[in-house]
């Protein structure tokens, strides 16, 4: 027996929605914090710029100037480093939210699919239920002409029907059978195309 032999469905395997679920309130929580990261970010190119401004009207000295510069471009470059981190995740997030999704959208199309096609079986189902009472009748009317041209054809050898009366019911009766006859092909025809979509 293989190891993989009796275990369960794959533990990593998430329902798409699931997956969007989870990574929502991740992404609500990066996103607000990205937002900050960038305000913080243009405060301090601010900062800088007054640093800059300070020195250039004789209010710091150039020394400070440098001191409090390189503080302020250190927290900076901190900053940056986690910005960059919450865009990679961010990204990675947005990915996976992605995928998700277009899983999602393949599995509604598949549904979608799936009750079109019980709707074509169920629709053909009540059209051969009722094609076939049709066929029934069919089939039972041609037995009664064929009855009918029995009976006539009696009458006929036994003289109780004129020639000219026997032709004229009988061509009758010849036309109603090739129509009938038509009719029931096509019924056939249609209760066999019906049955393959039942069968599919």
């Amino acid at each position: 027996m293989s190891h993989w032999e009796g275990t369960e469905a794959d533990p990593y395997d998430l329902d798409p929605k699931e997956v969007l679920s989870q990574y929502s309130v991740e992404w609500v929580a990066l996103r607000k914090s990205y937002e900050e990261l960038k305000k913080q970010l243009n405060e301090i190119q601010q900062e800088l710029a007054e640093l800059d401004r300070k020195l250039h009207d004789g209010e710091i000295s150039e020394q400070e100037h440098m001191r409090l510069y390189k503080e302020t471009w250190l927290k900076s470059t901190q900053m940056v480093q986690v910005k960059r981190e919450v865009e990679s995740r961010l990204y990675e997030i947005q990915r996976k939210i992605r995928a998700a999704n277009q899983v999602l959208k393949e599995q509604e199309a598949e549904r979608e699919r799936r009750e079109r096609i019980e709707q074509e079986k169920t629709n053909a189902m009540v059209e051969w239920m009722s094609l076939k009472q049709g066929f029934d009748l069919v089939i039972n009317r041609r037995k009664e002409i064929n009855r009918e041209m029995d009976l006539l054809e009696i009458l006929r050898r036994e003289g109780k029907i004129s020639n000219e009366e026997y032709r004229r019911r009988h061509l009758e009766q010849i036309k109603r059978l090739a129509e009938l006859r038509t009719l029931e092909t096509d019924i056939r025809r249609r209760l066999g195309e019906l049955l393959e979509i039942i069968r599919s």
